[in-house]
């Protein structure tokens, strides 16, 4: 164990370390408006799509409002998107009627109506389906995000068991094309894959949520022998890493799991080996914190020796990885 801690410690003090290279970094996910709005071209032309466009910012500038706690601004904006919204005819209506829904979720999420952010976000999960079947199947990606939102207010409705629920329901469809627990069952897994890079970038993105809220540590029953038993016992044995996000994911869960099947000491050593992977682009720097964030309760637990000077340490190496990040 010792010789693991040195050689943790070690690695924290190589600053070389600190940086990534950013050639390894993912495309940006604007793919997904560049599809969506090549398809909407397609069909009601250039004009009607930028007038879409204009509606759409600005149900999307609400929720900017949303996040900024600014609630009573965001409703005023919401309102304004409404009025808009009336002017359309049935078919552009009913592509922003998605976005519509969405913003009025997130207002009253933010509100701490929760029921009502998720039925509004459920009915919008059909609505997508039809669309999708029309032609724009970018749809079934945001369909994802949509999902994710609705993880996101049962855990801050305190039902952390069915969020958690929720997110492994929605790994085993990307992975393995499972359509339980999704809320309908309309989904078309084949149709899902045809797009790759959004298909991995859908998958990183749960994958982000997943270590966040592992870091944030909301309740103390859901710990990390939680989240092994509960998501990548399952993940590590179903997930082909093919991809080089895929394999990052992966490794990311076996360090996690290595501490249950292996011990703290191959636990720490594993975290250095990840840390050194200069191909990690800054993308997946919350999988790095994660693992930090839970090296700190490693060496605690074992009551190491000049505990403290290891933890300020790992939050220097945290600290610069915040700065590094893009």
């Amino acid at each position: 164990m010792k010789t693991a801690i040195t050689s943790f410690i070690e690695t924290l003090k190589l600053s070389d370390h600190y940086k990534t290279a950013d050639k390894f970094a993912k495309p940006q996910r604007g793919v997904f408006s560049i599809l969506l709005n090549a398809e909407a071209a397609k069909k009601m032309g250039d004009e009607m799509n930028n007038r879409i466009s204009e509606v759409t910012d600005t149900y999307f500038n609400a929720v900017v409002l949303c996040r900024k706690n600014k609630i009573n601004e965001a409703l005023t904006v919401l309102h304004h998107g409404d009025t808009a919204f009336e002017n359309f005819e049935d078919e552009p209506k009913s592509l922003i009627r998605l976005f519509k829904l969405s913003a009025w979720a997130n207002y009253h999420y933010k509100a701490g109506q929760f029921n009502q952010g998720i039925d509004l976000l459920v009915s919008g999960l059909s609505l997508s389906a039809k669309l999708e079947a029309e032609g724009y199947e970018v749809l079934q990606f945001r369909r994802i995000e949509q999902l994710q939102n609705v993880s996101r207010i049962l855990f801050s409705s305190k039902k952390h068991l069915e969020g958690f629920t929720l997110i492994r329901s929605i790994f085993r469809f990307i992975i393995g094309g499972n359509t339980d627990g999704l809320y309908v069952k309309d989904w078309n897994h084949q149709k899902f894959t045809q797009i790759r890079q959004m298909m991995e970038n859908t998958l990183d993105s749960v994958f982000l949520q997943l270590a966040i809220l592992n870091s944030s540590n909301q309740e103390k029953s859901f710990d990390d022998l939680f989240y092994y038993d509960f998501f990548f016992k399952e993940l590590l044995e179903t997930m082909e890493a093919d991809t080089y996000n895929r394999s990052i994911l992966y490794n990311w869960m076996y360090v996690k799991a290595s501490y249950f099947k292996e011990g703290p000491e191959a636990f720490l050593n594993n975290i250095s080996i990840f840390l050194k992977d200069e191909e990690i682009s800054p993308d997946y720097h919350k999988l790095k914190e994660n693992l930090l964030l839970q090296s700190i309760q490693v060496l605690e637990k074992y009551e190491c020796e000049d505990f403290k000077k290891m933890q300020e340490s790992v939050y220097l190496y945290l600290n610069n990885l915040q700065l590094v990040a893009v």
